[in-house]
């Protein structure tokens, strides 16, 4: 079967497992967790300003800019990330596609949870390599399996919409 053909059978993502969601979530925590304890080896007061921007991160850069949008929590009942009854409490759902500055902030939010701790990090490389442990699966994870196979067409990760028409 050539790779065309498999593109066009792509089968999307009604439901998470809970394996995928447990991986993910240990992957992902785990690489904030991870940079938040290596920035507070070097700096306190920049480790207090990486929690910052985590929870700003992931309050509005995730939940509001990326989740809100997102048709998983809402009509599938599930979610990769939190329990997806607190994402349907704390967000309300829009069914309009995220515009520029929203997909903007989220990518910066997720880029910025990357590469803000990095500086610290190389002061420790056994911090380094752990973050990396948690951090290149998870990233790896979402992009080469997860968004090929989304349903959340808006996202700007998403590559399911581009194979299967869906969303465009």
């Amino acid at each position: 079967m050539s790779p065309q053909n498999d593109d066009q059978n792509i089968k999307l993502i009604d439901r998470f497992s809970l394996v995928e969601k447990i991986l993910m979530r240990i992957g992902f925590y785990g690489f904030i967790i991870v940079g938040v304890y290596g920035i507070f080896t070097v700096s306190t007061l920049w480790g207090a300003i990486y929690i910052g921007f985590i929870l700003l991160s992931l309050s509005f850069g995730l939940l509001y800019c990326l989740c809100s949008h997102c048709p998983y929590p809402y009509q599938f009942s599930t979610c990769l990330f939190l329990p997806y009854g607190i994402v349907k409490k704390i967000c309300r759902f829009r069914s309009e596609s995220m515009n520029i500055l929203e997909k903007i902030v989220f990518m910066v939010a997720i880029l910025g949870l990357v590469v803000f701790p990095q500086y610290w990090l190389f002061k420790n490389y056994t911090i380094l390599i752990i973050f990396w442990i948690f951090c290149l699966p998870t990233l790896g994870g979402l992009l080469f399996y997860f968004c090929k196979r989304c349903r959340h067409s808006c996202c700007p990760f998403n590559s399911a919409r581009k194979k299967t028409g869906e969303g465009t």
